[in-house]
């Protein structure tokens, strides 16, 4: 069962942030009378049935395949039995449960976290001794009903599907926000820029965030080959929007200094 009576009062409408009725069917937003279905019990707060004008920017928004895979419940098992079964990318997962210990310790325990994407679940057991609740919400359905059919840990999860450049959460209505796995997906350099402000729009306290280092030895080495860029962030690019959302970066350790691009930025919200 799918319960989202702990977080009725922080949810929002992706689409203009109004209010939201939760019916038994489906949810209605009560300022642009948008209605998102509900499949399984779970809200999908990525179908925008009502607003062209919406639809149409999300859409334009979504310029890679990422967000149009794992639709399929059969898609995303396959996807996540990799992580499973495949030798170096389960080396990959106890790196990340490492550096995600590591940044989660040093934070303290929090109330609410919202994980997006969730995907299937991948490091939801790592992220469970970090929150009392784990919100988790992805573009795919096919992850939602895949993670939840997987549920390894005790602590309350709420699934749903959302659009991490609309999430359907209040300002700062949860503690943290952990985005693992997704800006290097993003084609347009202002998507990545996006993605990072909407995530530090709703954390209270501290945003985990995945991206691609520009600088690392495995990009640089692709730009030595005259072979294009991996789609990157700078270290100094993330300190700057952070700084512009008013948020600091306190740490941003590597998976791999040669076998991977990709750094973990730990991004703490400024105190008023």
């Amino acid at each position: 069962m799918n319960d989202l009576l702990p977080i009725k009062n922080i949810l929002v409408c992706p689409a203009c942030r109004g209010e939201l009725k939760i019916n038994q069917d489906d949810i209605t937003c009560l300022k642009c009378s948008q209605v998102y279905p509900m499949h399984e019990t779970i809200p999908l707060f990525s179908i925008f049935q009502n607003n062209e004008a919406t639809k149409n920017e999300i859409s334009e928004k979504l310029t890679n395949d990422y967000e149009h895979r794992y639709l399929d419940f059969e898609e995303a098992r396959n996807y996540n039995l990799k992580y499973e079964r495949k030798h170096l990318k389960r080396l990959s997962t106890m790196r990340e449960y490492q550096i995600l210990g590591r940044l989660l310790g040093q934070q303290g325990h929090c109330k609410t976290m919202l994980e997006i994407p969730c995907g299937g679940g991948r490091i939801s057991s790592r992220l469970a001794g970090a929150t009392d609740l784990l919100i988790e919400a992805d573009i795919g359905v096919g992850q939602v009903l895949y993670g939840m059919s997987q549920k390894k840990i005790k602590i309350p999860q709420i699934w749903m599907t959302a659009s991490a450049f609309r999430i359907p959460l209040k300002d700062t209505s949860v503690d943290s926000v952990i985005c693992i796995r997704l800006s290097h997906h993003l084609v347009a350099a202002k998507e990545r820029e996006d993605l990072l402000a909407e995530l530090l729009r709703v954390a209270k306290r501290y945003v985990i965030m995945t991206f691609f280092d520009h600088y690392s030895i495995k990009n640089l080495l692709r730009l030595v080959r005259s072979k294009p860029s991996k789609l990157t962030m700078t270290v100094s690019q993330i300190t700057r929007l952070a700084a512009a959302h008013g948020a600091t970066l306190l740490a941003c350790p590597r998976l791999s200094v040669i076998g991977s691009g990709h750094r973990y930025a730990l991004l703490t919200k400024n105190r008023c």
